[in-house]
């Protein structure tokens, strides 16, 4: 298995080779016997292979060889993922090994109980499972912290996975920190990941990557209609194209045997599952599903009791769930390095070949999915975008050293975060700004050259330990049946600008929001979401090679040649797919419109719209299309709104000539200005600067929002790194300002510029079908019964004017309006929530004078929410042809109430 070389233990050596066909592994292959070589030789290393080819094993086993050389105590190994389901899995994975060796292990996390935790403080394992935020409390414990003096070596799984986030910032430090008291080599392991990662590692981490080829194969598909479709889509009331994925998906899984079926957002998700249950056995699997939801899916796809698991992201990292045949990619994966990754989940050794499909349906899905299927079998993986002197990260790391060392030398702690990759050009100036803010809020003690902990730091950094936003959740409630339906995150609420949203399988309008979110169903045909969760970017590249492709397709239409043939020769795909997008560009063609390519962008105008035709991708058009909003609306005096996606940039109200004006006087020195003010007064920026303030500790983690006006909190926190964070953040996140740069240098040069008063056939491209898969709209009258029904079974009070009894009744047990007791008519009624004595008498006459005179009617007014006395009035003294109509008058009021004055009491 591995050769005796100089310093090899014969007798450690084979007692390992033992344990691991114990274990069923009998050899090594060529991966691992290279990794056992570099590791032993105290080498940091990153192993880059494919899920499925052992990556684990390469690195445990050296480890696990140098354990069995001599007695150690407190933690040898310490072992990181970046999710707890990782930790349990990764527990699963190595404990037989472990215990052949006689080697102790164990998980450390979040919800790990106290008292295995004061166990592990006393006898520390040998090898400790756990996450970069749990990491961090180990410093803090005095026990613990000894033990962390004897790490030889520190794993990190799944490194690609922190490496772009602001995790990775966090363990980079924490590793620097680690350092201060251990000497200890580290090892990256990651399935799908640029070599630059490396530097995460150390300056001269060797590179290990699989020599063997792993084999792909990737079939982008639109489903064609056939008769089986038509009848679901009469069962289940939904559109015939829907009912061809449905079926497809479920002939793929049949096919196979298991799968896994990605999709893009948590609300696709829902909406796939609700639909897919009806004709096949399936569970979703996301992260806003309890732990005991997930690990049960879990548990029946391993089992085999289930045979498909429709999933987000969550479940692209190495969790073990068994055996997967096959993995359907439901839209475009958006990035090559998330197709990968998926993929990779099928099929899970290097011998077997990783299937996948992709089920594209529109235009830009098609063509976006063939590009990125092309770029993944070439290797062409996107690179990370690593966040670099992040300050809200830099402030924890600065409480925690303070906390770690009771004292240290200002020189020493800038000298430890800044030996971090993410902080080598950190100036020191910069360094000392951060300690001086956190000082003026009384979190540090600084005095120019010491620094230590006061009293809130403790509090602070615990509360901040984790780099994931903490988020409140709202409850979410149908105005028309009073029910809730759900509940949305804080960052939704903070950066939501439309107003309708997908939940639970329905699309929903806001009409309020308080402590709660009032909604209304959406019942006009063809509207869709304005928001639908946190969307993956698609990158430049990925674009661009699109727009590549548009102009190809265009060329060889404009030619005669056969466009299907060249590209059912260049994709792997079916006929489907290639004639709705020759459709699509030759009606483009023969409109005598431009196509909008990577040489060409077109600008394109309808009723008072303007649409930007860019092949750019997400943040480069985010960029470009914030600022054109922001001069356009400098320019009008009224606000210009705007809609992105990775090849169009909407404006409305707006001209072609006005937009065409702009993007060519536009300059490449004043962009990162022009983007920052863009995002002044936005959802985005306010929310950025909450998350900021809550990690610089200037808001409590707790703090409720409701109780402070964002915009003037802005203002307030101009000048100081809380800001600057939240800016740094979404430039990197958000926009693209460089490439912005560079487009804006190439526009009317070799990026030709074409402006039409009218939409192409591109431009009216819809991006996606997801939303038809919500359950159908409620019909209007569906509504009214259900808005009707609700009425009846309101509580009011009736309250007799004549003789004063008083009683509390359901409105459907009235029969005839009049007093109980003394058979008046005067009677005034009014919704249960109201209290009789805080009612003027006044009102209470005007309320019996409207009984007397339109009976029932009077009284299903007030008891309507935001019908007043005055409103009620006015509605009862129209004229309606039907009892539909006063109870549509009704619905109308209500929600005009809830819009205006934002609550419901």
């Amino acid at each position: 298995m591995v050769k005796l070389a100089d310093g090899l233990s014969r007798e450690a050596l084979d007692r390992l080779m033992n344990a691991l066909k114990l274990a069923g592994i009998h050899e090594l292959n060529e991966l691992q016997k290279r990794a056992f070589k570099v590791i032993l030789e105290g080498k940091d290393t990153l192993i880059v292979a494919p899920t499925g080819s052992g990556k684990t094993e390469s690195a445990i086993i050296p480890i696990f060889y140098r354990m069995l050389l001599g007695e150690y105590e407190g933690i040898f190994l310490l072992y990181i993922t970046p999710l707890k389901a990782l930790n349990r899995d990764m527990l699963r994975r190595i404990s037989t090994l472990a215990k052949e060796l006689e080697i102790s292990i164990a998980v450390r996390h979040g919800d790990t109980l106290s008292s295995e935790r004061r166990k592990q403080s006393l006898r520390p394992p040998q090898v400790l499972i756990t996450t970069p935020e749990t990491l961090q409390i180990l410093f803090q414990g005095r026990k613990l912290r000894k033990a962390l003096k004897n790490v030889h070596y520190v794993v990190i799984d799944e490194i690609h996975e922190i490496a772009d986030s602001e995790r990775g910032v966090q363990l980079s430090i924490a590793l620097e920190r680690l350092r201060e008291i251990a000497s200890f080599t580290t090892i990256g392991l990651s399935a799908t990941t640029k070599e630059s990662i490396s530097r995460l590692i150390s300056e001269n981490a060797v590179v290990i990557k699989d020599i063997r080829k792993k084999d792909y194969s990737f079939r982008v598909i639109q489903p064609e209609v056939i008769e089986d479709d038509k009848k679901i889509s009469e069962r289940l009331s939904i559109p015939q194209e829907i009912s061809a994925d449905l079926r497809t998906i479920k002939e793929i899984i049949e096919e196979h045997g298991s799968g896994l079926i990605f999709v893009n957002t948590r609300q696709t998700a829902e909406a796939l599952g609700l639909r897919l249950k009806q004709i096949m056995d399936v569970e979703v699997h996301h992260g806003s599903l309890s732990r005991e939801a997930r690990l049960e899916a879990e548990r029946k796809f391993m089992e085999g009791e289930l045979k498909a698991l429709i999933c987000t992201s969550s479940m692209e990292l190495g969790i073990d769930i068994g055996h997967v045949d096959v993995v359907i990619q439901y839209n475009s994966p958006r990035e090559v390095t998330r197709l990968i990754q998926r993929v990779g989940r099928a099929g899970h050794s290097m011998e077997r070949t990783s299937r996948g499909y992709i089920l594209a349906n529109s235009f830009d899905e098609i063509m976006e999915s063939w590009i990125i299927a092309e770029r993944a079998l070439k290797g062409e993986i996107e690179d990370l975008t690593m966040h670099f002197n992040s300050l809200d990260v830099l402030a924890n790391q600065i409480s925690a050293l303070a906390l770690e060392y009771r004292d240290i030398d200002v020189a020493k702690a800038y000298e430890i975060i800044r030996r971090a990759y993410p902080y080598r050009n950190l100036e020191f100036d910069d360094f000392v700004k951060i300690c001086e803010f956190l000082a003026e809020g009384h979190l540090i003690f600084f005095d120019g050259e010491r620094i230590s902990a006061k009293r809130k730091a403790r509090r602070y950094f615990y509360d901040n330990i984790s780099m994931i936003p903490d988020e409140k959740s709202y409850t979410v409630v149908d105005i028309t049946t009073g029910r809730k339906i759900g509940k949305i995150d804080e960052s939704f609420l903070s950066t939501f600008t439309g107003e309708v949203f997908a939940i639970k399988g329905e699309l929903w309008r806001v009409l309020a929001v308080n402590d709660v979110v009032k909604v209304e169903p959406v019942v006009s045909e063809g509207e869709i979401p304005s928001w639908v969760g946190e969307e993956i970017p698609v990158p430049f590249e990925v674009a661009v090679e699109v727009g590549r492709l548009r102009r190809v397709i265009a060329d060889r239409i404009r030619n005669t040649q056969d466009a299907k043939d060249y590209l059912l020769s260049r994709f792997e795909t079916n006929e489907k797919a290639a004639e709705t997008v020759i459709r699509t560009i030759k009606e483009h063609v023969e409109q005598k419109f431009e196509v909008p390519s990577d040489k060409v962008v077109t600008i394109e105008g309808g009723e008072n719209t303007a649409v930007i035709n860019a092949c750019f991708g997400h943040k480069v058009n985010e960029t470009l299309g914030r600022i054109i909003a922001l001069l356009l609306t400098a320019r009008k005096g009224r606000n210009v709104s705007i809609e992105i996606d990775p090849y169009r940039i909407k404006l409305t109200p707006a001209s072609c000539e006005e937009v065409r004006d702009i993007l060519l006087n536009l300059r490449r020195e004043g962009v990162e200005e022009l983007a920052e003010r863009a995002l002044l007064d936005t959802k985005l920026l306010q929310w950025k600067v909450i998350h900021s303030a809550r990690k610089f500790g200037y808001l409590s983690k707790n703090f409720d929002l409701s109780r402070v006006n964002l915009s003037r909190l802005v203002v307030r926190l101009r000048d100081t790194p809380i800001y600057r964070e939240a800016v740094r953040e979404i430039f990197l996140e958000k926009m693209d300002i460089e490439r912005s740069k560079e487009i804006i240098e190439r526009l009317g040069k070799d990026l030709k510029i074409v402006v039409y008063n009218k939409l192409s056939p591109i431009s009216l491209a819809s991006r996606e079908h997801s939303f038809d898969l919500l359950k159908p709209k409620k019909p209007l009258y569906l509504l009214l019964d259900i808005f009707k029904k609700r009425l009846e079974n309101e509580v009011t009070v009736i309250h007799c004017i004549n003789c004063g009894y008083t009683i509390r009744t359901p409105i459907r047990l009235i029969d005839r309006p009049e007093c109980p007791r003394c058979k008046s008519g005067m009677i005034a009624a009014f919704n249960a929530r109201r209290k009789l004595d805080e009612i003027p008498k006044r009102e209470l006459y005007r309320i019996a004078n409207l009984v007397l005179s339109h009976g029932k009617r009077a009284i299903i007014a007030m008891n309507t929410h935001g019908v007043g006395v005055e409103n009620a009035a006015r509605i009862l003294s129209k004229y309606y042809r039907s009892e539909d109509d006063f109870y549509l008058e009704l619905m109308e009021a209500e929600r005009r109430y809830i819009r205006t004055r934002g609550f419901w009491d």
